[in-house]
């Protein structure tokens, strides 16, 4: 299984600065470890996951981004609600 790591609040019109397809959902910016590439992580209506590049665009593993977005760099928005339970 590939290994990916996945910045949710990265700025992924950084490589997809064109139109986002319609139906389709970007979730920030994806890592592949296996090669070191970095592109926007997205989501097509289909339900399947990509790496998008200016170079191209890959379908990437669903159970290792799945894995990836539970480990995912959040926005720091989402943790005031976790600094909250603390107290």
């Amino acid at each position: 299984m590939d290994k990916y790591k996945i910045d949710a609040s990265g700025a992924w019109r950084r490589y997809h600065p064109m139109r986002v397809p319609k139906g389709w959902r970007m979730l920030g910016i994806v890592e592949c470890e296996s090669d070191q590439s970095t592109g926007a992580l997205g989501r097509s209506p289909a339900g399947l996951f990509a790496q998008i590049r200016p170079d191209g665009v890959r379908l990437l593993d669903p159970r290792a981004v799945v894995d990836a977005l539970r480990r995912a760099v959040r926005p720091a928005a989402s943790y005031r609600g976790q600094e909250s339970l603390r107290r």
